[in-house]
């Protein structure tokens, strides 16, 4: 969650200076009971979307919001970009607490919680 959490902060810092000359921006982190919620938000209205693209959707596979967005969904959670109101721009990305990629980055399922602790061989 760390991890992913501070690619969007990078991303998006890098986009609001990038393309668009605001006067602020605002970094708010919140922790739900199932989830982190980090959102950038900044009134230099378009700031923080390429130019030229309306959700701020560069159709990069690695970089840009397209990229956080993959790399938000292998761990369950989202991200929305967009104009808030006349002059602001907020991105939104959430992460469960309950993602934990496998070994292949794909989501695994969280533990059961009467599932029986797992014994490794070297235990036995």
């Amino acid at each position: 969650v760390q991890a992913a959490l501070g690619w969007v902060v990078r991303e998006t810092a890098t986009n609001v200076l990038r393309h668009g000359d605001p006067r602020h921006c605002w970094i708010r982190l919140a922790r739900t009971r199932d989830a982190v919620v980090l959102e950038v938000e900044n009134d230099g209205a378009g700031a923080t979307r390429p130019l030229g693209s309306a959700d701020g959707d560069d159709g990069g596979g690695g970089s840009g919001l397209a990229g956080l967005r993959v790399r938000l969904g292998a761990l369950g959670g989202s991200l929305t970009a967009g104009a808030v109101g006349d002059d602001l721009f907020r991105v939104t990305a959430t992460v469960p607490l309950t993602a934990r990629p496998d070994t292949n980055g794909h989501l695994a399922p969280p533990p059961e919680p009467s599932a029986a602790p797992s014994v490794l061989p070297e235990e036995r």
